[in-house]
């Protein structure tokens, strides 16, 4: 049997460009489904799968989802596509899924996309892909191809872009059909310890330090960049039971969140691996940071403050005192509620690479700020120890005892369960 690429497109306006491509995978050896996410007039050229049957068995009909404003015709369609992929793939009859679009059709495809399992191909074919894509991959494997041209009539610009986009998905389809089961046996051996940590450059030599410790102690660990997505994509590993333990090591999400900055990671980060209750040792890593647009594009309320050239794409600004305590009772109200065991390891002598003397970030006011925070509202809880330590993150010996303390939690945490 061939691999099997789900085709998702707007066929009211791009029925031919998505022709072209169908035959394209075709002629890679896989079969391609196609289905009709228009929202607009009755299309030239038909889809496998129509407007109409996307209906079926709803409320909705092709005529009423046409009638809508186009925002809730829109919202309308995603919520029915993403319903009748789910059954495709539920019934083994999707190795990859693919979708082209301008601005709805890259939202409608796309919000589909991310109620798939990771490790299935997921690629995009966007005009939207050289923009801010955060809310259409959020914590998804989505891959996104820039159009490069408008996704509209064949030319001597689309046609290539076009044939590279198929064979993309044929070749994903043949390795989902030939790696998948394997990939996900491996995520689901329980005979693998898996440990998720967090990291930013700004923390990189304590986590590092930390992961290598806990790896040739036989540990497997998931390194999550704490850019938002990083975290929300922990969280749901954590969920899944694809991780046994938790070594949160950098959470400048939680300050993102509270003030406005790029890498939010939402109101739920902390929670799953309460809600699992498996060990974790946390450590207030980055909390001294908030990353934020390009200096050039700051916004007003954040200038003045202290500010750090991070790169030509981001600035980091310094969390002060209120924000640090904010930051702690976030922490604080969301780990009061575990049942399981939890080590706060303090680094009092700073958070992150620039937090130390002479560094621009160094405000130990703020710190013990959070610190204080943070031994208040978590002190004389029964499964929750606090340790303050002297050292900084990046003082050697510092993240192999954070490793060492989960290590020891999870042996105990096996032996109490066996």
């Amino acid at each position: 049997m061939n691999p099997a690429v789900v085709f998702i497109a707007t066929y009211d306006t791009k029925g031919v460009e998505s022709e072209y491509i169908k035959n394209k995978i075709l002629e890679h050896g896989a079969s391609c489904l196609t289905i009709d996410a228009g929202v607009g007039k009755n299309p030239s050229i038909a889809a496998n799968v129509t407007l109409a049957d996307l209906c079926a068995g709803s409320s909705h009909t092709t005529e009423g989802i046409r009638a809508m404003k186009r925002g809730e015709a829109v919202e309308a369609v995603s919520s029915l596509l993403e319903k009748y992929a789910r059954s495709l793939y539920q019934a083994g009859k999707m190795d990859a899924i693919i979708g082209i679009g301008g601005a709805g059709g890259t939202q409608i495809v796309t919000q589909t996309m991310r109620t798939l399992p990771f490790g299935l191909p997921k690629l995009m074919l966007s005009t939207l892909a050289s923009g801010n894509t955060r809310w259409y991959l959020q914590d998804s494997d989505i891959a996104l191809l820039p159009s490069i041209a408008d996704v509209a009539g064949l030319n001597s610009i689309t046609k290539p872009v076009f044939s590279r986009f198929a064979a993309y998905a044929a070749e994903g389809a043949a390795w989902h059909r030939r790696e998948f089961s394997a990939f996900r046996a491996l995520m689901e051996d329980k005979g693998i310890r898996r440990i998720s940590q967090t990291m930013y450059g700004t923390t990189t030599t304590g986590v590092t330090r930390a992961r290598i410790r806990l790896e040739k102690k036989g540990f497997e660990t998931l390194v999550f960049h704490a850019s938002g997505a990083g975290g929300r994509s922990m969280e749901g590993f954590i969920r899944d039971g694809v991780v046994q333990g938790v070594l949160d090591m950098t959470l400048a999400e939680i300050g993102a969140h509270l003030v406005g900055g790029l890498h939010d990671a939402g109101a739920d980060r902390m929670e799953a691996a309460v809600a699992m209750r498996i060990p974790q040792v946390i450590v207030p890593g980055a909390a001294d940071t908030i990353v934020l647009p390009p200096m050039s594009a700051l916004p007003d309320k954040f200038k003045g403050r202290i500010l750090n050239f991070h790169n030509p794409t981001m600035t980091t600004m310094r969390t002060n005192v209120e924000e640090c305590v904010a930051i702690g009772k976030f922490l604080t109200d969301k780990l009061r509620k575990a049942t399981s065991p939890v080590k706060m390891l303090i680094p009092k002598g700073g958070l992150s690479s620039i937090d130390r003397p002479g560094e621009i970030f160094h405000l130990p006011e703020a710190n013990e700020a959070l610190f204080g925070t943070l031994v208040s509202g978590l002190k004389g809880h029964p499964h929750i120890e606090i340790i303050e330590d002297k050292r900084h993150l990046y003082d050697e010996g510092f993240g192999e005892d954070a490793a060492e303390l989960l290590a020891a939690m999870m042996d105990v945490s096996e032996i109490a369960t066996a």
